[in-house]
Formats: structure tokens, C-alpha cells, sequence
């Protein structure tokens, strides 16, 4: 009968050994396979300027490895000047992530962006790169900020000569570049 014990604890011993292995691997995967969803918008009222911009772009990414993830984002940059029409810039962005864990929590990022825009008189590209940071608030939700931006960006007007913009530094105030996009602190709700 001890022998039967016996037999009956290494069978659990092993069943324990290669649930922890399976478990263990589980954990190294990370965010490997995830999909996610960012919801980012914002609104500028400068009365300086006499400019009102509404920004739409939400964003969607898959994870090809555990901290590594490819995605985009699609919308919309709505400008008013004055009493002028608003205007409408049409913005597609391919992106990638490289993800750093603080803690189980708290995620640093760096973002490699390259925003194409469409407008009704003009025509621009870029070539970023944005950090970032990303907290869990709960379950699969996080808030994201990003804050500077480090790379070129050039609008073209129909019928005349590109003019580019070097962006280098953290800039937590400035909200507006002449693309229209953000280069100041942003932030969103994700969904992973």
C-alpha cells in the first residue's frame, strides 16, 4: 500500500512540476498576442491666436512579442482661425512600441511614429519619436500620457515648397505644432 502512496505523491509531485512550467511560461509571454485600443482626443481654444483645434485619433496595436507591439492610428484634426471655415486634416499614423516594466503596474514607453497628413490645400509626413508612460487603473485599463517629441515633421502646400519642423526635447506645455498634431503632454484611456 506505501508503495501505491508513493506512487500517487510523485504523480502529483509531477503534475505540480509541469503546471508551474506552463504557468512560468505563461508569465514570460507578457503582453505577447494582446491586442489594444486607445481612445485620444483633445481640444485647444487659444484666444491668443484666435484658434479652436479638435483632435480625434484613436489608435488600435497587436503585441508581436511581450514588450513589443506594431499598430496605428486613424482621425481627424479639425482647425478654426478666426472666422474662417474650419478646416480638416485626415491623419494616418503607423506606429510601434518598445515597452519597459517599472513595476507590474507602471510602464515606461518609447513610441516610433510616422504621421501621414492629407488636407484640403496640403499634403505632410513625419518621422517621430515620442516617450511615454502607462498605468494600470484596473483590470485591463490603462492611462497613457506622452510628453515631447523627438523627430521631423513637413507640410507641403499645393503648388509650393515643403517646410519642415525639427522637434527636439520634453515639451509638457506646448499642445500645437503646425501640423496640428500634439507635441506637448497627451493623454488616454487604453483598453488591453
Amino acid at each position: 500500500a506505501s508503495r501505491g502512496l508513493g506512487d500517487v505523491y510523485k504523480r502529483q509531485a509531477l503534475i505540480l512540476l509541469i503546471s508551474f512550467k506552463v504557468s512560468a511560461q505563461e508569465e514570460s509571454q507578457g503582453f505577447k498576442g494582446a491586442w489594444w485600443g486607445l481612445a485620444a482626443g483633445s481640444f485647444t481654444d487659444s484666444e491668443a491666436s484666435d484658434t479652436q483645434t479638435l483632435v480625434l485619433l484613436p489608435a488600435v496595436g497587436y503585441f508581436v512579442s511581450p514588450t513589443v507591439t506594431v499598430g496605428g492610428a486613424v482621425g481627424i484634426v479639425n482647425n478654426k482661425v478666426g472666422s474662417a471655415d474650419a478646416t480638416n486634416t485626415f491623419v494616418v499614423k503607423p506606429l510601434a512600441r518598445k515597452y519597459f516594466g517599472v513595476t507590474d503596474k507602471f510602464f515606461l514607453f518609447g513610441e516610433a511614429n510616422v504621421p501621414l497628413l492629407f488636407g484640403e490645400n496640403f499634403t505632410g509626413y513625419g518621422f517621430n519619436i515620442e516617450p511615454g508612460i502607462d498605468y494600470f487603473i484596473g483590470g485591463k485599463w490603462t492611462i497613457e500620457a506622452k510628453f515631447g517629441r523627438f523627430g521631423y515633421n513637413s507640410i507641403k502646400p499645393d503648388g509650393g515648397d515643403a517646410t519642415g519642423t525639427t522637434t527636439l526635447g520634453f515639451n509638457m506645455f506646448d499642445a500645437q505644432t503646425q501640423e496640428g498634431l500634439g507635441s506637448g503632454m497627451s493623454i488616454g484611456l487604453k483598453y488591453i
